[in-house]
């Protein structure tokens, strides 16, 4: 797909939940950015069923920013997985970027997401956390840090070996790449990254890491001992399922 390099439709795709004391920073640093470039963006905000004053927020943001803004809404509470899968589908652009709410991947990391997609010829970029020129500027707590080296280990053990940092929230796709691959996913919460990449490559789409600069938020919403071990459940049930589909 040829996608022009100096004009073409971005979709920023953000899942919240109870985002209310950064949501509207959020915004306001991904419109001033990219008003500096000759990009046109879209944002596609999916609140997953926030209980605060996320919704409000980002209704009197829709009026306020110069960027268009859609916001989705979850009936309940579905799971990050899910919000972005929706995200997605509902995007026009031509390149799908999705990134989590408190921006611990500055957005101006989205410039090598672009040098891969554009002049690379990738199909996926996904922002690593784990290679040599990876930049951690507020490091994880030790048990955080611990639980998520476990966690891409059991990852790549299990499914992706090729792959260092399957968990960074931080990923770009081509639309077509886009439209054939979040379909298919079936992971609605945390463990949907390890399966959308093994779908890519089901599907021979070339990814490629790209190395970021990456902050911790101690806001987080990923619980560092039960996460991992539900998500651990999710993707051994992927596995056996995949096994169980092979001729």
């Amino acid at each position: 797909m040829f996608i022009k390099e100096d004009n073409y439709l971005l979709s920023v795709i953000i899942p919240t939940y109870n985002e209310q004391n950064r949501i509207q920073q959020t915004i306001q640093d991904i419109s001033t950015y990219f008003s500096q470039r000759p990009i046109r963006i879209e944002l596609i905000i999916v609140d997953d069923g926030s209980k605060d004053n996320t919704l409000s927020i980002l209704q009197k943001e829709c009026s306020s920013q110069s960027v268009p803004i859609t916001i989705l809404q979850n009936s309940k509470n579905r799971g990050k997985g899910y919000s972005i899968k929706r995200g997605m589908l509902h995007a026009n652009g031509e390149i799908r970027l999705f990134t989590d709410a408190d921006l611990s991947t500055p957005i101006d990391e989205y410039e090598k997401m672009a040098q891969a997609l554009l002049k690379e010829d990738y199909d996926i970029a996904i922002g690593s956390r784990a290679l040599a020129n990876s930049q951690k500027t507020i490091p994880q707590n030790f048990v955080r840090d611990r639980m998520g080296k476990l966690f891409g280990y059991i990852v790549r053990w299990l499914l992706l070996p090729d792959i260092q940092d399957s968990q960074c929230g931080f990923k770009a796709f081509t639309a077509e790449c886009a439209q054939q691959i979040f379909p298919e996913l079936t992971i609605c919460r945390f463990g949907f990254d390890p399966e959308l990449l093994c779908i890519a490559k089901k599907r021979k789409y070339r990814i490629k890491e790209v190395p970021i600069t990456w902050e911790n938020n101690f806001d987080s919403k990923f619980r560092p001992l039960s996460d991992p071990i539900n998500v651990g459940f999710d993707l051994f049930k992927f596995k056996i399922k995949s096994l169980l589909r092979k001729p």
